[in-house]
């Protein structure tokens, strides 16, 4: 399959929202006897064990969701991307951490990469394209995650993908399971530029994950994934790079953690999001209406699983240390989807109920947002350098900003 590219100037859209119908008092899910934790001092609210301190500040956290009520009329819902940009049932995206303002889209419909230069601005251009050998390498995209400047190609720059394929080329085979997180060059005289060997532009692949919904670095060529066909997490170590289109993998490895433990829903990616602040990886657990945390440190080694291909490490870890952040039984989350830390809060995407909430890390609401869009709209997010959300709107085919509106 040829590259395919598209260039063109995204003009600014601004989309007016509708109110929800309900008032604050019926959206708002903090639990019956609880307020919801939203100033900008420590343990404050009565779910909290500490007291308010005299003067401290009642400025709302999470002022990323908006200020005022809540409901999709407190912000303004800006188009960055739509269709006629090339998306097609967008499920993840992030900014490359090399260029500044550079946003990368992945589309599950069609397998292609939106690339957006200064994205932020009114005067953002994109470019849409599709690698040689996307059928298998970018197959179905769910996550994307910007890693590590090294490469073995002499050129810097990778980020990592990975998707709900079981590996049936586009539907033409029955499926052989084949399929896990994929290494590429983030330099675009490389990425969908380059097929040398007719296998595309990635840099690696291992395979040990059919049906990947989620992908987060954590440093080197070191991947985090959400399993969806064994209902686990797993890291996965690439090592060095096989070069452009290559398929040498016999230095890659791979460790499966808690399975059984979390839980895949089809068609929703449930992204991962890794803290080097205190190792825990965080989960949306979408099958499990949870976010989990999963001590990194924790785990021993336990029984060889057998990989999918020659490999000098694949092993169960036994005994991780896995817990809830918001549990189920809170009710705060239906079908949790995107999941980003920022300002020391975890902000998620809820794909069933379209709202989009900020946890504090001990799980406590401080702030929500129902966008009113469809029920099944909303999966990644990431911020922006302008300090504001960018999420996908799968249905719609969009890219979307939030653009908080300002309260008197």
């Amino acid at each position: 399959m040829g590259m395919i590219r598209r260039t063109s100037l995204a003009l600014v859209a601004l989309l007016p929202c509708a109110v929800w119908a309900c008032n604050a008092a019926a959206t708002d899910s903090t639990p019956t006897g609880e307020s919801e934790d939203t100033t900008s001092t420590d343990d404050v609210g009565s779910d909290d064990t500490g007291k308010k301190d005299a003067g401290a500040s009642t400025v709302r956290l999470a002022p990323e969701l908006g200020t005022g009520d809540k409901s999709a009329s407190s912000v303004t819902l800006t188009e960055i991307a739509t269709a006629t940009d090339g998306l097609k049932n967008p499920r993840d995206l992030a900014f490359n951490t090399r260029v500044a303002d550079e946003l990368w889209v992945v589309s599950n419909g069609d397998n292609g990469t939106l690339i957006m230069k200064d994205a932020s601005k009114a005067t953002r251009t994109s470019e849409y394209r599709i690698d040689g050998y996307a059928i298998h390498f970018m197959a179905n995209p769910a996550a994307i995650d910007f890693g590590q400047d090294d490469t073995t190609i002499g050129l810097p720059g990778t980020f990592g993908t990975c998707g709900e394929s079981r590996n049936t080329y586009g539907g033409q085979t029955p499926g052989n399971d084949f399929m896990g997180p994929v290494l590429w060059s983030s330099d675009l005289t490389v990425f969908a530029a380059q097929n040398p060997k007719e296998l595309g532009s990635h840099l690696d692949m291992l395979h040990n994950t059919p049906l990947c919904m989620g992908i987060a670095h954590e440093t080197a060529n070191r991947y985090w994934v959400f399993e969806g066909l064994s209902n686990s997490v797993a890291l996965y170590d690439f090592a060095l790079d096989h070069g452009i289109g290559e398929d040498d993998h016999t230095d890659g490895e791979y460790y499966q953690y808690a399975k059984g433990q979390v839980a895949y829903s089809k068609g929703v990616p449930s992204h991962v999001f890794y803290n080097a602040a205190d190792k825990m990886l965080y989960i949306a657990d979408s099958g499990n209406s949870r976010i989990a945390k999963l001590d990194t440190t924790t785990g021993t080694k336990g029984a060889t699983i057998k990989p999918k291909e020659p490999m000098p490490v694949s092993v169960a870890m036994d005994g991780a240390q896995l817990e809830d952040v918001v549990s189920a039984a809170s009710k705060k989350l239906t079908t949790p989807s995107g999941l980003e830390l920022y300002n020391d809060l975890l902000y998620v995407t809820d794909n069933a109920t379209s709202r989009i909430t900020a946890f504090t890390l001990k799980g406590k609401e401080v702030n929500h947002l129902d966008t009113d869009l469809p029920a099944g709209s909303l999966a990644g997010m990431a911020f922006g350098p302008d300090k504001k959300l960018y999420i996908v709107d799968m249905l719609g085919d969009r890219v979307l900003r939030v653009d908080p509106k300002k309260t008197k």
